[in-house]
């Protein structure tokens, strides 16, 4: 294949990064419930529901939004002019009587139990937070009633936490009791201990909303197996898809509040920069983080740093290089290991039988997750026609690695139409791999490296490769593609660009690429490349400009279809050598 053919299949430079279509900035306020129309909607009828008394939302960080939710609930339902609760009078008792406890309707909030329907928020509380108490003098013997949660709550709304009521699982079996008969009763804090007298129950009007991420509201549905019989179900949706145009201006008027907020403006660029930034997170341009929590603090980093109010798209990339430097340790620990050659990746030349795959790598204990070439190798040789994963082998792979491999041995006895045993055993290695590894990612570049192997045909070592394939050759999307790329591209511009390197990668991709100023500076002046591919006959061709399978009739020598080469390899192999003479005298 020409280098002008090579170019036609790459990724020119402004498809590396996202840009935003707006035409202008409109002065609209757009707030956080503005952009969750499906929670809000919820919300506002399960508080209108006269019967409905539990709600479960769903949320990422409970912390985070819980004023935001409470401020909501609050506009959308002011506090009532009603007053709520009882006036619990108490009779102290002498040496000779019990205390006696008399319960009369609410007059006036100064009456003890009395409330008006506040918006209440307890993350984290025990049980007499929640319930109250009943205290007795250890002298006098004198009772005093204090009132919890519920009943401060009474007639309002009372906002939980999942983990909570997990992590006292026996608060939660009395306030199901509590929401289901809507009154409560005392109760004595002590399994073995009695109530030093009789209480009377008192009728509460009271709705909760329980908050809590996927894993902990799974959790308390596999307790309570019939929590959705009685509980609503909401989630708070974490990303905002702006697949359209009216959602892009919608998200940007939701930013620019923010800012306002903070006393800081921002220019179309400094808006596109902060959108950038938030598709690395998210991996996909149409769906983009909009937490509070993350906006600000990108605001308020960016602000910080450059000690400004106006902010552009400088401010945020100054941030984002800051940032990759101080968790810049580990990375660059692992990059000079590859360029001081005690890690092995050949950036340069062609070698049979091993491929630069790529990987995300992620320390535990830090926020650090990058990009780097790892080398794959395959070493083929007659025998019986097993693979030899050497990782599974050694437990040093996962489930997800060992379904890669499978899939990829799959596909090529599929498509090239392989007998069921060949001639040849090979065995697959991850070089220079010492502890475990997972995830399919790489069966993409198995799968090319058991070619090479086969045909015995040189891989160019300048070229990169990751991507996913099924057992019929399509290639499909991978995680961390930006880091990636990256982490390629950075052993490469430090050994020195040659305008022959780049990588290849799913062209389902293509919507995850918001890549940093480097490569696509890299890319424009044709140092570096980046080809998308949707299966293996793409990449065969990239890889080693032939075509996989047999297309026409006539090829010339040096340009034979990988699939005749590998056919030839194995009738070779497969013949019976021939008997001289000098064999019978053997014999």
């Amino acid at each position: 294949m020409t280098s002008s053919a090579f170019l036609e299949q790459a990724l020119n430079w402004q498809s590396l990064q996202p840009e935003l279509t707006l035409n202008q900035l409109s002065p609209e306020k757009v707030d956080f419930w503005d952009l969750q129309p499906n929670a809000t909607q919820a919300l506002s009828l399960f508080l209108a529901h006269p019967k409905r008394s539990l709600f479960i939302l769903k949320i990422d960080e409970a912390a985070e939004y819980q004023a935001l939710l409470s401020q909501f609930i609050t506009e959308i339902r002011p506090t009532p002019d009603a007053i709520f609760g009882v006036n619990y009078q108490v009779e102290q008792g002498d040496s000779f009587s019990f205390p006696q406890v008399y319960v009369e309707p609410a007059q006036d909030l100064t009456d003890n139990f009395a409330s008006q329907g506040e918006v209440i928020t307890a993350l984290n509380c025990d049980q007499f937070q929640l319930f109250g108490k009943v205290r007795q003098h250890p002298s006098s013997q004198d009772i005093l009633l204090s009132k919890g949660l519920v009943h401060q709550a009474n007639g309002g709304v009372l906002i939980l936490s999942a983990a909570c009521l997990l992590n006292q699982f026996d608060l939660w079996q009395r306030l199901k009791h509590l929401l289901q008969t809507q009154t409560f009763d005392w109760q004595s804090a002590h399994p073995f201990k009695a109530l030093p007298c009789d209480i009377p129950s008192m009728s509460l009007d009271l709705k909760v909303i329980i908050l809590g991420n996927r894993t902990e509201i799974a959790t308390l549905g596999e307790l309570e197996e019939a929590l959705y019989q009685f509980a609503d179900y909401a989630e708070i949706e974490s990303y905002y898809s702006i697949a359209e145009m009216e959602n892009q201006q919608t998200w940007a008027n939701y930013v620019l509040c923010q800012a306002a907020e903070l006393a800081l403006d921002l220019d179309s660029g400094a808006l596109n920069k902060i959108y950038q930034l938030l598709v690395r997170e998210s991996e996909d341009r149409l769906l983009i983080d909009i937490s509070p929590l993350t906006i600000r603090e990108m605001l308020l980093n960016a602000a910080t740093l450059s000690q400004k109010q106006t902010l552009t798209a400088e401010d945020f990339e100054a941030v984002f290089q800051q940032k990759r430097q101080q968790h810049g340790f580990l990375r660059e620990r692992t990059y000079a290991d590859i360029l001081n050659e005690q890690i092995y990746v050949e950036t340069d030349g062609e070698i049979v039988g091993q491929i630069n795959g790529l990987s995300v790598i992620e320390y535990p204990g830090t926020p650090v997750c990058f990009g780097e070439p790892s080398r794959i190798s395959c070493l083929v040789q007659f025998g019986d026609g097993e693979v030899v994963d050497v990782e599974r082998k050694n437990e040093l792979a996962g489930n997800l690695h060992g379904k890669g491999m499978m899939i990829s041995e799959a596909c090529l006895a599929g498509i090239l139409d392989l007998p069921s045993q060949l001639p040849f055993s090979a065995s697959l290695v991850f070089e220079q791999s010492y502890g475990e590894i997972d995830g399919d990612s790489a069966s993409l570049a198995i799968f090319s490296v058991l070619i090479s192997a086969l045909a015995d045909l040189p891989l160019p070592q300048n070229i990169a490769i990751t991507g996913t394939i099924d057992q019929f050759g399509l290639v499909h999307a991978v995680g961390g593609v930006n880091d990636k790329i990256e982490g390629f591209f950075t052993i490469c511009q430090r050994r020195g660009l040659t305008g022959k390197q780049g990588v290849i990668i799913p062209a389902t991709t293509i919507q995850q690429l918001s890549l940093s100023n480097d490569v696509v500076e890299a890319v424009k002046n044709e140092q570096f490349f980046i080809y998308p591919v949707e299966d293996i006959y793409q990449t065969a061709n990239i890889l080693f400009d032939r075509d996989l399978l047999e297309e026409k009739e006539d090829y010339a020598k040096d340009k034979e279809p990988i699939s005749r080469l590998i056919q030839k390899r194995i009738a070779f192999r497969s013949e019976t050598p021939k008997k001289g003479w000098l064999d019978f005298f053997k014999s």
